[in-house]
């Protein structure tokens, strides 16, 4: 078995595509269901944040997997796969399980270290349990993924400093305004990056906070912890002229603020200029509110400049980070490796114990006047004898090595021990505990 990791992110897309790509929680498990229905994928689960879409597949043939996997992206994407390919990144075996941890320790994120992420792959995970289409590999995986990000960030100092998404949006406010002691905030959203916006704007000396949500009841829940003033999203061309900066976070699938209503709120500004950031993808403000005169527009991808001032004094940490990940991920492969060999090794075991069966009967002829205490003592012989013997060669293949050598070591056990003939192959046989689309969570 391999495990491969295809998708697209921050660094290899822009927002224009990760919008297209973005999956709503509801067609999470439909989609997993198609995946695993696929002859070449076992196991599979979807991770979709506003930074990336990355589906990771346990498969018996990566090359196929990844294909079926590409001619998704292609199709969910509605754009040819050649377009959509040149903006994914395949991994597989170990690169693989290196990726999915680095992700979930926040050393691949748009801010390094950001500690939202890990929330959102336990989630991923969660979504395929839920789904059926985790089974014991991804189980195995995702718990080895959860060990290595906590200690990555409890023996480093990657995640002690509070960086964020919405703490960046936050910054470049401050950039464009100074000082932000005065200003009215209009958060369009009321989930957690809203929440955590929140929290920065207040303390950067926002005093004014309005929570637009689709839902009123939660905006009232946010809009009263921080002292504000809860809407509807169809009160906010009402409300929009009093914004002097207004971040957006809803999971709508379309745009909820376009240029006509922007353009009515700008005339009761008179020229005072409004500060606009959209951390949600699919984005939520139609970008042609930014050719809108004093009105600044930026996107998710925009906030790369603010996050290169927080990289130097993180990048240390990463590295210490990444080492502790190296330990994590050299002890899953082992495990995972060990999953391929045991039918190996089970077959080697039946073949030398129907060699000694054989061997015994044929001894035991001569042995007509020996005792039960002798006879028993011979049997004892020789089992010891064949595990003292077998000792070292069991003992490599349950540790092989997750690459061509690991390959090459059980093809020449199968081999030397002519396990590959008809005759025996009946002894590699293992038989199958559940079918192709029944999965376990443990």
């Amino acid at each position: 078995m391999r495990i491969c990791h295809i998708g697209l992110n921050h660094k290899t897309a822009p927002v224009e595509l990760r919008e297209r790509l973005a999956v709503p929680e509801d067609e999470i498990a439909a989609i997993l269901h198609q995946c695993v229905s696929q002859p070449s994928i076992r196991e599979a689960s979807l991770l979709s944040t506003c930074n990336r879409v990355e589906m990771t597949v346990v498969t018996h043939d990566p090359d196929a997997a990844i294909a079926a996997v590409h001619a998704w992206f292609a199709h969910k994407a509605d754009m040819e796969l050649e377009l959509v390919s040149e903006h994914l990144y395949a991994h597989t075996a170990e690169a693989a399980v290196r990726h999915l941890f680095s992700v979930a320790s926040g050393l691949d994120s748009l801010v390094l270290g950001e500690p939202q992420i890990l929330g959102q792959v336990k989630l991923s995970y969660e979504h395929a349990l839920a789904a059926g289409t985790a089974g014991h590999v991804l189980h195995r995986l995702y718990q080895s993924t959860f060990a290595a990000a906590k200690r990555a960030r409890s023996e480093t100092n990657i995640g002690r400093q509070s960086v964020n998404i919405s703490s960046c949006a936050v910054e470049l406010a401050r950039h464009i305004f100074g000082d932000l002691t005065g200003k009215t905030v209009l958060l369009m959203g009321a989930g957690e990056m809203a929440e955590l916006a929140a929290r920065h704007l207040r303390g950067n000396g926002c005093s004014d906070i309005l929570v637009a949500n689709r839902t009123l009841q939660r905006a009232q829940l946010l809009a009263t912890e921080f002292g504000g003033h809860a809407l509807t999203m169809e009160q906010l061309p009402d409300y929009l002229d009093s914004a002097d900066i207004v971040l957006s976070s809803t999971g709508a699938s379309t745009f909820v603020l376009l240029p006509n209503i922007v353009e009515a709120a700008m005339k009761k500004r008179r020229s005072r200029p409004m500060f606009l950031v959209d951390i949600a993808v699919p984005r939520d403000i139609d970008p042609r509110v930014a050719d809108i005169d004093d009105v600044y527009l930026y996107d998710i991808d925009d906030l790369q400049q603010v996050v290169q001032g927080n990289v130097e004094q993180r990048q240390e940490e990463a590295g210490l980070a990444r080492k502790i990940l190296e330990e994590e991920e050299a002890a899953f492969l082992v495990w995972l490796k060990s999953l391929e060999s045991v039918p190996l090794i089970r077959s080697i075991q039946q073949q030398m114990e129907q060699h000694r069966f054989e061997e015994m009967e044929k001894a035991l002829r001569y042995m007509k006047d020996f005792e039960p205490a002798q006879l028993e003592a011979v049997e004892r012989f020789s089992k010891a004898l064949m595990k003292r013997y077998m000792h070292s060669t069991l003992r490599t293949l349950k540790t092989l090595p997750d690459d061509i050598e690991g390959d090459l070591l059980m093809g020449a056990a199968t081999r030397l021990f002519d396990l590959d003939t008809p005759q025996n192959r009946h002894l590699r046989a293992v038989p199958e505990t559940k079918g192709k689309n029944e999965h376990t969570s443990g």
